[in-house]
């Protein structure tokens, strides 16, 4: 991965308006990208509804508030971890946490999403699409919530990481946090960035960075009150293929 030091992609102060869908809701020119930034968690692989039992049982051993909460922890899409156990306990539990009860909860979660994020598929074509990106010369970056040794042991298990030219994960701060990270620290230039998303706080934070957003949903309706932006695609794969990249 080429993720040591700077890498020089700025094009200037002027930036270009956000892409816009078209009528055939397919409109994409990669050849004004150069860097393609990927959520993880059900962009590059399949890992929302595993994630989701991890969810359940890092709170409880009963089945049926188990199930309350995975169902919940579906609708809660491009937000950090820490906000989801917090609106977890909010809304489903409905009591404060008692003493260091929510760092019990996030180290359990931890253990458990490493194991549902390993063991859960690769999107669709995963590995074929990033080659394409790579043999265009955009470099490929995954950026997560999910922090980042953890991030990294799940790529490895996954055999991405040799697709991946960098890798940033997350902790306790919003997506939005995250990408105006990554955009300082390798000094890139937001028009020449695309980050590809499946959840409402990815949108958010690429609106915050004016990056250019595609939307993956399969089913969930997620951006259905949302517009100024291609998708949603039901897939990285049809994305891809409407892209012309595979």
């Amino acid at each position: 991965m080429l993720d040591e030091g700077k890498i020089p992609l700025r094009a200037g102060k002027h930036k270009s308006p956000l892409f816009v869908r078209d009528q055939s809701n397919n409109f994409m020119d990669l050849s004004k990208v150069k860097i393609c930034i990927f959520d993880v968690n059900g962009v590059l692989i399949d890992s929302n509804r595993a994630n989701a039992r991890a969810m359940g049982l890092a709170f409880t051993d009963d089945p049926d508030m188990q199930q309350k909460i995975e169902a919940f922890y579906l609708t809660l899409t491009g937000i950090d971890r820490g906000e989801k156990i917090r609106r977890v306990q909010d809304q489903i539990i409905q009591r404060p946490f008692n003493a260091n009860e929510f760092e019990l909860r996030w180290q359990k979660l931890i253990a458990l999403t490493r194991e549902s994020m390993c063991s859960a598929p690769l999107a669709a074509d995963c590995k074929t699409i990033l080659k394409a990106l790579g043999k265009l010369g955009i470099t490929r970056t995954a950026l997560s919530n999910t922090p980042l040794d953890e991030l990294r042991h799940i790529l490895a298990q996954q055999t991405l990481e040799p697709f991946l030219d960098i890798v940033r994960g997350g902790g306790n701060w919003p997506k939005t946090e995250s990408l105006k990270r990554l955009i300082d620290e390798f000094d890139f230039s937001p028009d020449l960035c695309l980050f590809i998303g499946d959840g409402k706080g990815d949108l958010w934070a690429a609106k915050a960075a004016a990056v250019p957003f595609v939307a993956i949903d399969p089913d969930t309706g997620e951006f259905d009150t949302e517009n100024g932006f291609p998708g949603p695609f039901d897939s990285l794969s049809q994305w891809a293929r409407q892209a012309g990249l595979i």
